[in-house]
Protein backbone atom coordinates (compact mmCIF):
# COMPACT_ATOMS: atom_id res chain seq x y z
CA UNK A 1 0.00 0.00 0.00
CA UNK A 2 0.97 3.87 -0.54
CA UNK A 3 1.96 5.85 1.89
CA UNK A 4 0.54 9.06 2.22
CA UNK A 5 4.01 11.24 1.97
CA UNK A 6 3.46 9.88 -1.85
CA UNK A 7 0.08 10.55 -2.40
CA UNK A 8 1.36 14.40 -1.35
CA UNK A 9 4.10 14.35 -4.01
CA UNK A 10 2.12 12.51 -6.79
CA UNK A 11 -0.49 15.20 -6.12
CA UNK A 12 1.80 18.08 -6.46
CA UNK A 13 3.04 16.47 -9.89
CA UNK A 14 -0.62 16.35 -10.72
CA UNK A 15 -1.64 19.64 -9.97
CA UNK A 16 1.60 20.78 -11.73
CA UNK A 17 0.21 19.34 -14.85
CA UNK A 18 -3.12 20.22 -14.32
CA UNK A 19 -2.07 23.78 -14.59
CA UNK A 20 0.53 23.96 -17.38
CA UNK A 21 -2.44 21.91 -19.60
CA UNK A 22 -5.90 23.89 -18.67
CA UNK A 23 -4.44 27.39 -17.14
CA UNK A 24 -1.92 28.37 -18.78
CA UNK A 25 -1.90 31.81 -18.47
CA UNK A 26 -2.56 31.54 -15.22
CA UNK A 27 -0.11 28.89 -14.20
CA UNK A 28 1.70 29.87 -11.25
CA UNK A 29 -1.29 30.86 -9.77
CA UNK A 30 -3.28 27.75 -9.90
CA UNK A 31 -0.19 26.01 -8.65
CA UNK A 32 0.43 28.59 -5.75
CA UNK A 33 -4.28 28.02 -4.97
CA UNK A 34 -4.07 24.20 -5.98
CA UNK A 35 -1.03 23.88 -3.37
CA UNK A 36 -2.67 26.05 -0.54
CA UNK A 37 -6.23 24.33 -0.60
CA UNK A 38 -4.11 21.14 -0.88
CA UNK A 39 -1.92 22.13 2.73
CA UNK A 40 -5.19 23.16 4.36
CA UNK A 41 -6.97 20.06 3.41
CA UNK A 42 -3.98 17.67 4.47
CA UNK A 43 -5.37 16.32 7.69
CA UNK A 44 -8.63 15.33 5.62
CA UNK A 45 -6.85 13.86 3.40
CA UNK A 46 -4.81 11.86 5.07
CA UNK A 47 -7.51 10.26 6.82
CA UNK A 48 -9.80 9.76 3.99
CA UNK A 49 -7.32 8.50 1.97
CA UNK A 50 -6.70 5.74 4.50
CA UNK A 51 -10.24 4.51 4.66
CA UNK A 52 -10.11 4.60 1.26
CA UNK A 53 -6.55 2.05 1.32
CA UNK A 54 -8.17 0.08 4.14
CA UNK A 55 -11.89 -0.27 2.38
CA UNK A 56 -13.44 2.28 5.13
CA UNK A 57 -14.48 4.03 2.31
CA UNK A 58 -16.00 3.45 -1.13
CA UNK A 59 -14.93 5.64 -4.17
CA UNK A 60 -18.06 7.04 -4.56
CA UNK A 61 -17.81 8.07 -0.91
CA UNK A 62 -14.47 9.46 -1.13
CA UNK A 63 -15.37 11.66 -3.84
CA UNK A 64 -18.59 12.69 -2.14
CA UNK A 65 -16.32 13.79 0.85
CA UNK A 66 -14.27 15.87 -1.27
CA UNK A 67 -16.85 17.08 -3.14
CA UNK A 68 -17.87 18.86 0.03
CA UNK A 69 -14.63 20.83 0.13
CA UNK A 70 -15.36 22.62 -2.99
CA UNK A 71 -16.24 25.88 -0.69
CA UNK A 72 -12.76 26.11 1.08
CA UNK A 73 -11.14 26.54 -1.73
CA UNK A 74 -9.65 29.80 -1.55
CA UNK A 75 -8.07 30.96 -4.93
CA UNK A 76 -6.58 33.83 -3.83
CA UNK A 77 -3.91 34.24 -6.37
CA UNK A 78 -6.50 33.78 -9.03
CA UNK A 79 -9.11 35.70 -7.85
CA UNK A 80 -6.13 38.50 -8.12
CA UNK A 81 -6.23 37.90 -11.71
CA UNK A 82 -9.79 39.01 -12.46
CA UNK A 83 -11.33 35.43 -13.59
CA UNK A 84 -14.57 35.20 -13.56
CA UNK A 85 -16.74 32.88 -11.35
CA UNK A 86 -17.40 30.88 -13.78
CA UNK A 87 -13.85 30.09 -14.94
CA UNK A 88 -12.74 30.01 -10.44
CA UNK A 89 -15.77 27.43 -10.34
CA UNK A 90 -13.86 25.52 -13.46
CA UNK A 91 -10.75 25.42 -11.46
CA UNK A 92 -11.74 24.12 -8.27
CA UNK A 93 -13.48 21.18 -10.18
CA UNK A 94 -10.36 20.41 -12.26
CA UNK A 95 -8.87 20.76 -8.71
CA UNK A 96 -10.68 18.11 -6.73
CA UNK A 97 -11.37 16.08 -9.48
CA UNK A 98 -7.01 15.40 -9.85
CA UNK A 99 -6.99 14.94 -6.02
CA UNK A 100 -9.74 12.51 -6.65
CA UNK A 101 -7.91 10.68 -9.33
CA UNK A 102 -4.77 10.34 -7.91
CA UNK A 103 -6.15 9.30 -4.58
CA UNK A 104 -7.50 6.47 -6.84
CA UNK A 105 -4.36 5.90 -8.95
CA UNK A 106 -2.38 5.77 -5.55
CA UNK A 107 -4.22 4.34 -3.13
CA UNK A 108 -6.47 1.58 -4.88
Amino acid sequence: MADFDGFVEALKTELIEFAEYSWKAYKNSAIDDGGAFIERSKDDLERWTKMLANGGLTRDDFEWLMAGKKDLVELAALKQKGLAKVALDRFVNGLIDTIVSTAFKVFL
